[in-house]
């Protein structure tokens, strides 16, 4: 029997009695290497990667859309551009636009007319020197002037420039944001949609999780940037819900539209440990922890994977707990001779 085999019986025989439970005395083990790292306690874990794409609620852009038949539009901006409120967007060009100067115009004077003869009448309504039946006549059509000036009003605020000689305006942004659009025929019918305007805060990236995991998502995280997650749906498509993050950040170098893949990090209470320290003990996951002279074997459930570490729970407190990361395998070599599985 060579020196070698007769030390490991020899080791294994002391190791055999050292073994209390789930407790080995390190003083038996002198002659292995052991090492030890603490245990680092984490509030989040990484998930698989999951498909995100640059997005904003339905209801967060502003539309801007055509009063009238617009023949052609030539946009000022490229889509995905950031503009100010006020700032050139587009030229509408057709007959109908000078056909809605026109309007406007005569819209403004009737209501003019109207405001007039309806504040000269309150006064005398309030004397009682007009008829209830003349009064309400007066007030509906001041109110109806009214309406359609304003209807007519709320769009021609947006026009900077004109050109009646050839029925050409040029309109700018109602608000500050990024400028999309999307012509499928040249000309747009009163009603169409000339562009949206999506204020910079209401960019987001939208994702889709499982259902069961919908409560501990954190945060989600791209190669340019971490977004905490501002909404969760709570309508199920299938067995996933939609989640909506914060607005992007300066660094996030995304554009509306873009797809790619984002890792989801869930809320827990785990701890991070090296690879190298876990074994199979018992047909359960373990690693082997420092207690004064002593070594515990505990208990642990994987929940993923980062770089060289593993992220667990444990049933036990490992906060600054000390735990074997070398000599390991040997140590589980061992604890299987001692009837382990």
């Amino acid at each position: 029997m060579t020196k070698k085999l007769i030390y490991i019986v020899l080791l294994t025989i002391l190791f055999a009695r050292s073994v209390a439970g789930d407790e080995i005395d390190i003083s038996v083990l002198g002659a292995l290497e052991l090492n030890f790292q603490q245990a680092i306690k984490v509030d989040s874990y990484p998930g698989q990667n999951i498909a995100a794409e640059v997005s904003f609620k339905n209801g967060a852009a502003f539309t801007l859309v055509a009063p009238r038949l617009i023949q052609q539009i030539n946009y000022l901006v490229e889509p995905g551009s950031m503009i100010e409120q006020g700032e050139p967007l587009a030229e509408l060009i057709g007959s109908e636009i000078h056909h809605f100067l026109t309007e406007m115009n005569v819209a403004k004077q009737i209501f003019e007319v109207a405001k007039r003869r309806f504040d000269s009448n309150r006064i005398l309504y309030k004397k009682r020197a007009i008829k209830e039946s003349q009064w309400a006549e007066i007030s509906e059509k001041y109110y109806a002037a009214q309406l359609e000036y304003e209807h007519l009003r709320h769009f021609n605020d947006l026009v900077i420039s004109t050109d009646t000689a050839n029925d050409r305006v040029i309109v700018g942004a109602p608000i500050s944001g990024l400028v999309d659009y999307s012509l499928q025929f040249n000309s747009l019918k009163p009603d169409d949609d000339i562009a949206i305007i999506v204020p910079a805060s209401a960019i987001r990236l939208e994702a889709a999780i499982p259902t069961s995991a919908r409560s501990e998502l954190a945060y989600l995280k791209t190669s340019s940037c971490q977004l905490q997650v501002s909404s969760i749906s709570t309508v199920a498509k299938g067995f996933f819900v939609s989640v909506w993050t914060e607005p992007l950040k300066p660094e996030c170098d995304f554009i509306l539209g873009e797809r790619f893949l984002a890792t989801p990090f869930y809320k827990t209470q785990a701890y991070k440990v090296p690879m190298s320290a876990v074994i199979q003990w018992k047909r359960v996951t373990s690693i082997l922890v420092r207690d004064g002279n002593k070594l515990q074997v505990r208990e642990v459930l994987l929940l993923a994977s980062s770089g060289s570490e593993y992220i667990v729970t444990t049933g036990w407190p490992l906060q600054n707990s000390e735990v074997l990361v070398s000599s390991v395998s040997a140590m589980q070599g061992l604890l299987l001779g001692m009837g382990g599985e």
